[in-house]
């Protein structure tokens, strides 16, 4: 008998392995199921098989059909960033923060040390202006840890950004969220006078205040608390922990402003474990600040039509 070369298959297939030479990757995954199949060997999840090798066996006797194990890609860490980034950013918050204010102090006029602190104690609007300027380069450091050194381009998606399609429901749970804590305040023990109080004394400062209230200040801090913190805590934790200390934070945060007061921190807890529930639910960090500028410009609404426009701020004491 004999064999021309026209008797030749012209181009091997996936059905027939040729040897020493890897099949074809047109299709990887039946590849991967018939290599398994031939040889018995298992499929593990995240191992890919990339051909075939020759080797020898244990005794020596000559080639046996082997397959080349290779690992496949991973999906890409969610998200990218870690707990010691997070620590990071506090404190390049503190040194934000530290440097501006003293920024503002250089450049309040004084002849001694004195005369400045006299100055800028009345001034505390430009302590707003100061926490607002080391927002700014907060958030432009966020920017730089997201899309530089962890190379992810797109900041806002990275974040979980996603802005929802209907404002108005979120907007109503911020609405209620509010009148909520108000009637719950008549039943727990709230000094009289805060130092948030005493800074609502002027009307330049209480604009700035109103102003920051839904702008920056719910916007840092939901990026801080439910951007960058939760997620890395319910990767590692869970989501019921993620929210329970991303929440204990957001209250410690603002627990200087009330005086220490506990009952000022229990509530500002239960915003932050609502806050927190609505980044879980909807996986949308701008969700949970539309909730918080709600919150906030519901008491500031109050605030200005209370004072008749900010123009009768004694009226906030009585």
């Amino acid at each position: 008998m004999t064999f021309s070369p026209d008797d030749l298959p012209e181009k091997p297939t996936d059905a027939a392995p040729v040897w020493g030479q890897a099949p074809s990757p047109s299709c990887p995954e039946r590849s991967r199921r018939v290599q398994a199949e031939r040889t018995g060997a298992p499929v593990k999840p995240g191992v890919g098989l990339t051909g075939w090798r020759n080797s020898a066996d244990d005794a020596g006797h000559g080639p046996q059909l082997e397959l080349v194990p290779a690992l496949l890609d991973k999906a890409p860490l969610d998200p990218p960033w870690s707990g010691l980034d997070v620590f990071r950013l506090v404190i390049m918050a503190i040194v934000a923060i530290v440097a501006c204010f003293l920024a503002i102090f250089a450049l309040v006029p004084g002849a001694t040390l004195q005369a400045r602190i006299l100055r800028l104690s009345a001034l505390p609007e430009l302590f707003i202006v100061a926490q607002m300027v080391a927002y700014l380069l907060l958030l432009g450091y966020m920017y730089i840890l997201v899309t530089k050194e962890r190379g992810s381009p797109r900041f806002w998606k990275t974040l979980h950004w996603n802005w929802p399609a209907n404002i108005w429901p979120f907007l109503a749970v911020g609405l209620a969220l509010q009148i909520g804590c108000l009637l719950l305040a008549h039943f727990l023990p709230f000094p009289k006078v805060t130092p948030f109080d005493e800074l609502l004394q002027r009307h330049a400062t209480i604009v700035l205040v109103a102003v920051f209230a839904v702008t920056l200040g719910p916007l840092m801090e939901e990026l801080f608390f439910r951007g960058f913190l939760y997620p890395v805590l319910a990767r590692r934790f869970g989501v019921g922990t993620g929210i329970s200390v991303t929440a204990l934070g957001f209250g410690l945060m603002h627990a200087a402003q009330y005086g220490y007061s506990w009952a000022s921190v229990l509530l500002i807890f239960l915003v932050g474990v609502v806050l927190g529930v609505v980044r879980a639910r909807t996986d949308s960090v701008a969700a949970g600040f539309l909730v918080h500028i709600a919150y906030n410009g519901t008491i500031a609404v109050l605030m200005f039509a209370a004072t008749s426009g900010f123009r009768h701020l004694e009226r906030l004491t009585q």
